[in-house]
């Protein structure tokens, strides 16, 4: 039997009209939920499913596009064992009630995730928040072929210490490794996209809440990092 606290909660919310749209929904929210329950207290759990039905929770709205992105390539076979669960009128009404779907969830999503594609799920993330940054100074640093990448980096990553509201360590290494990914053009080795994979499936909720304070020190020490280079620049 399933003493889950919170098997009560109604996911009809998360849903949508379309059939196709809204197994999507509560595949991808069902996964945001089982990536994270570890590192929530038990009262904390109902709070967090009622956060799921929210819009514009940037690192949680992130995890759910990686999930549908998963989904969006199950082979056919693995779309036959949804299909299967689907026609035994288990629903999705209460998708924690649903042992089936939890299994299947933390087979096909969760378990990749957290293992041979953690790297995917790190590279997603950083792609999701330099998508939201829309600066165009980061532009400006990918063509200039006169800047010494690694000395910028580590003028970025100095200055990260210097902002009004200090970051963490975890924090500071998501902000360096998105601009070294960014200014190497999206090509660094597998172990590097994994340890921000594991950061982020860590911190999904934190960052999400700290995310205006994550992206305003990202520019912020980035204008810094690249006044400081003209200026060193002009001097030579």
């Amino acid at each position: 039997m399933n003493n889950n606290p919170i098997q009560t909660i109604d996911f009809t919310m998360l849903g949508k009209s379309n059939d196709s749209t809204a197994i999507n929904d509560v595949l991808s929210n069902l996964f945001v939920y089982l990536i994270h329950q570890n590192n929530l207290e038990i009262g904390q759990k109902g709070t967090f499913l009622k956060i799921l039905a929210e819009k514009n929770i940037p690192m949680l709205e992130m995890a759910k596009q990686f999930a549908i992105h998963l989904i969006n390539n199950f082979s056919d076979e693995v779309v036959q064992e949804l299909s299967a669960i689907q026609t035994k009128g288990l629903g999705f009404k209460n998708m924690l009630n649903n042992d089936g779907l939890v299994d299947f969830v933390e087979m096909e999503l969760v378990d990749p995730t957290t293992t041979y594609r953690k790297w995917e799920f790190g590279k997603f993330a950083i792609e999701h928040f330099i998508n939201d940054i829309h600066n165009t100074e980061l532009e400006k640093i990918k063509i200039d072929n006169e800047i010494g990448f690694e000395e910028f980096l580590e003028l970025f990553a100095s200055n990260l210490d210097t902002q009004g509201t200090k970051l963490d360590d975890q924090e500071k290494l998501f902000l360096i490794v998105t601009l070294r990914h960014r200014l190497y053009e999206n090509k660094l080795n597998i172990p590097t996209y994994e340890v921000v994979g594991s950061s982020v499936h860590r911190n999904l909720l934190g960052m999400s809440l700290r995310m205006d304070i994550l992206k305003n020190s990202f520019r912020e020490s980035l204008s810094l990092t690249i006044e400081n280079q003209n200026r060193k620049g002009h001097k030579r």
